[in-house]
């Protein structure tokens, strides 16, 4: 365990030289990896087929989906450096040993600090034995560490199983490389200038249908059929969502919640001839998805299946982006239908790790139909 700890000290102590490394040896990287942007004033790079979700107790839990990386996780903890007690990083760092000692076997392997955003942040490696994904009882590795942002403290973990630390040790080594830290945001964010105008719809073009999904009145639990006449579709939203047409080239319907970034935009585009989905949506992603704030960065990551737009031989090209407003990370579920002529991009989009938001939105993209709803 000597040899191990120590290994992974002088990794820790190279990590200031990665983002210089990374930019000469790009071409040879196999892994893409993004930029996650927190509302709390940091960011830090992962690589795109890693899940991310937001825990009921707000911790950024960073996990790789497939093999042996289903296993291994990186954790960031913001904490109020204004409400906690311990209010330096070592004091924050005696409270997460203690945790640590107290995990069946757990032992103290090093500790010390390391060069992280501009700082020397102190760490500490461990190990302790829990169970993995499969139930099955194993030695895990642990690195935790505390970096201090102007207002937070950011308790920076990373674990994997007994040999495979190693392998995704990699993802952390970049994660510590890329972190930069600032002042969080104010409030919560809203769409900047590059979010479609919506201006107020002309009336008579669009009708509401409760679905038979019971909920009380009027809240994000309450699912309607939109009808758009105009282009012809229909689409299943929350009732709380408000609804703006845009009639000018490209023809959209704007649907958004009413206090926060999440929400459906529809557009529909005249084409001049008859195209393919896939044709259609490169095109998209070339011309027009880069001014589109929740659309700048196509993700490496499967989006699902379409259940289908109710019209035979249809079909539907689906695809991830993200982007960032105030700071913020957004991310969006797309869907790219051509019929007869016409091009449908049905995008949704929503804050990063609200995944209530996440579902609203992914349900009614999947929703969006040609042809009338069966229920």
């Amino acid at each position: 365990m000597g040899n191990f700890a120590k290994g992974v000290v002088q990794r820790l102590f190279l990590v200031a030289c990665l983002a210089f490394a990374a930019v000469h040896s790009a071409g040879a990287q196999e892994t893409v990896f993004r930029t996650y942007k927190d509302n709390s004033g940091f960011s830090c790079e992962f690589p795109s087929d890693w899940d991310f979700q937001q825990a009921e107790n707000t911790d950024r839990v960073f996990s790789g989906q497939g093999g042996t990386a289903r296993d291994a996780t990186i954790i960031v903890q913001v904490i109020d450096r204004a409400k906690t007690s311990e209010k330096t990083a070592k004091a924050q760092l005696g409270v997460l040993k203690a945790q640590l000692l107290d995990i069946r076997d757990g032992r103290i392997l090093k500790e010390g600090e390391a060069p992280i955003a501009s700082q020397q942040a102190p760490f500490v490696i461990a190990s302790y034995k829990t169970t993995d994904t499969a139930g099955k009882l194993r030695t895990f590795n642990h690195i935790q560490m505390v970096v201090t942002a102007p207002r937070v403290f950011l308790l920076m973990s990373y674990s994997a199983p007994d040999g495979v630390f190693d392998e995704y040790m990699k993802v952390f080594e970049n994660c510590s490389a890329t972190l930069t830290i600032g002042e969080p945001a104010a409030t919560e964010p809203e769409a900047d200038e590059e979010e479609p105008q919506t201006p107020t719809p002309p009336p008579g073009n669009e009708e509401e249908e409760t679905t038979d999904k019971p909920a009380p009145a009027d809240n994000e639990d309450t699912i309607v059929w939109r009808r758009n006449s105009d282009r012809g579709f229909w689409i299943a939203v929350p009732r709380i969502w408000s609804s703006q047409i845009d009639a000018s080239e490209p023809y959209s319907l704007d649907m958004r919640h009413p206090d926060r970034v999440e929400g459906v935009i529809v557009w529909a585009l005249d084409l001049d001839q008859s195209t393919k989905a896939k044709d259609f949506a490169d095109a998209w992603e070339e011309n027009l998805a880069d001014k589109i704030f929740f659309m700048n960065e196509r993700l490496a990551k499967p989006a699902g299946e379409h259940p289908g737009v109710g019209l035979p031989k249809v079909p539907v090209v689906m695809r991830q982006y993200q982007g960032e407003v105030s700071g913020a990370t957004v991310q969006s579920i797309a869907a790219y239908v051509v019929y007869k002529k016409r091009g449908y991009t049905i995008v949704g989009y929503h804050f990063l790790g609200d995944s209530k938001g996440q579902k609203r939105v992914q349900d009614a993209v999947m929703s969006f139909r040609l042809a009338a709803p069966d229920n």
